[in-house]
């Protein structure tokens, strides 16, 4: 086991996305110069800019081993129709392993390093899936060391949580030198003994939060309990190996004490007994409805800004504090005719729109007041998540008895919705009814318990197993 000290840059994923935007909002005004173009659309929009340069520099030591690298990363980034393909050029990279007395130190001219990932942005998530490979050659007094790996990522990062797994594929061998050293230490044992084999390693690095009740205690007390969000950071790790014919395997864990934060603890005066109580509390906790009234009306329909409003607070892309701060010194522009910049729903629905989560509807109108149908609410919630590539090829059934009134725009939503468990299978659908605040409540608590369970189900434990 060695022992030490780590030092990396941290990635801003708030930086990064704003060095896009700079880079886009510069396109955008050059094509606006040039009058033979007419990309005024983000996804049609090309561009080319560096991320953050990350530094990584370690020491580590233990049991006569000790290993020292300094890398630096030069992220080189090309963005088109809402992905981002990444090549991380390494600018510097010295390392040194010292091994009982033997010192192999790493030849940069003769080691090659190429790693390169996609990353799709998709309004409430990111999704990414990368290649990487190495060759590196080590010299030392007794011979060279030569290490080559493969290896491919994926993952995932939204407000919920991410997760980083990888799969690396490793070939080890040694070529010694005839004179380095005694060729025996005894009359049948190599003192310089040539090494080959191969290993695998499969790391998962993961940030989970989750959703809590957790119920007070006192009887005589405004509220009886609230809920509250655990974050959580843990990695597993699994790994073989066959060098010079020693087999070989292991697994390790770790995790961190989650942190806790309490969310308000809204009291709601007619909710009590109603089938969607937990999924209004939770969604009204995170301040996803206006209980100025105390009253919620769970039967009557939600409308459309009100919809707007909960989904950008419970996909995470609505930071209260931040968001009204930034829209108090930003000159505000009028986003519909319809919605007026004094409008207390103004800024969920820009948020909303922003996003690409909701659009407008035909003479620049959003309709704000209007409800709301459960067919437009799948829609919108499975294109947030971008998730096309589980639709089947050619004609499908969704199993519903009235899924021939499903819209057109919405079929391939249901089946996504399905899917993933947004929706019941089976029974009748009932695409074009008004959603309620109660079903809507239910469908948004479905949607964080998709992204909380088996979403990371997904990418670490199948992946791992």
């Amino acid at each position: 086991v060695l022992k030490g000290t780590l030092t990396r840059t941290k990635i801003d994923k708030s930086k990064e996305d704003s060095l896009l935007q700079k880079a886009i909002s510069k396109a955008k005004k050059s094509s606006k110069k040039d009058k033979s173009s007419n990309s005024q659309n983000t996804n049609d929009i090309h561009v080319t800019y560096n991320g953050t340069k990350i530094s990584e520099k370690y020491s580590l030591s233990g049991g006569g081993i000790t290993l020292t690298r300094d890398l630096t990363i030069s992220p080189k980034n090309e963005y088109q129709n809402g992905q981002i393909v990444q090549k991380n050029e390494v600018s510097k990279i010295r390392e040194s392993i010292n091994m009982s007395g033997t010192s192999y130190t790493l030849d940069s001219n003769l080691s090659e390093v190429s790693d390169s990932v996609v990353i799709d942005k998709k309004p409430a998530i990111d999704y990414y899936a990368g290649n990487f490979n190495f060759n590196k050659v080590y010299n030392s007094s007794k011979g060279t060391l030569t290490i080559q790996m493969d290896g491919k990522s994926a993952g995932y990062d939204n407000f919920w949580g991410s997760t980083n797994t990888k799969t690396m594929d490793y070939t080890i061998n040694t070529v010694p030198k005839e004179d380095a050293g005694n060729n025996k230490t005894d009359n049948n044992t190599k003192a310089n003994v040539a090494i080959n084999g191969t290993y695998s390693v499969k790391l998962s690095q993961n940030t989970t939060k989750e959703l809590i009740y957790s119920e007070n205690d006192p009887k005589k007390i405004s509220f009886a309990g609230g809920y509250i969000v655990t974050s959580q950071n843990n990695a597993a790790l699994e790994y073989t190996y066959d060098i010079n014919g020693d087999t070989g395997k292991g697994q390790l864990e770790n995790q961190n004490t989650p942190s806790i934060t309490r969310l308000f603890a809204p009291v709601i005066t007619d909710i009590q007994g109603h089938y969607a109580q937990e999924a209004i509390k939770i969604v009204a906790s995170m301040n996803g409805f206006d209980l100025s009234k105390k009253m919620i009306l769970p039967n009557a329909p939600i409308s459309r800004d009100e919809f707007a409003r909960a989904v950008v607070v419970t996909a995470g892309l609505y930071n209260n504090n931040a968001d009204k701060k930034k829209s108090s010194y930003i000159l505000k522009e009028e986003l519909f005719s319809d919605v007026k910049t004094k409008d207390p729903m103004y800024n969920y629905v820009k948020k909303a729109v922003d996003s690409k989560l909701m659009i407008g509807r035909d003479d620049n109108k959003f309709e704000p007041k209007n409800p709301i149908t459960k067919a437009e609410a799948i829609k919108i919630l499975t294109d947030s998540l971008g998730l096309d590539s589980l639709i089947p090829n050619g004609k499908f059934s969704v199993g519903y008895q009235d899924q021939s009134q499903i819209p057109s725009w919405a079929y391939d939503n249901v089946f996504i919705a399905q899917k993933i468990g947004l929706i019941e299978k089976g029974g009748a659908l009932h695409p074009n009814e008004q959603l309620t605040k109660a079903d809507a409540s239910e469908m948004l608590l479905r949607y964080i318990e998709y992204m909380t369970g088996d979403l990371k189900q997904d990418y670490m434990t199948n992946i791992l197993n």
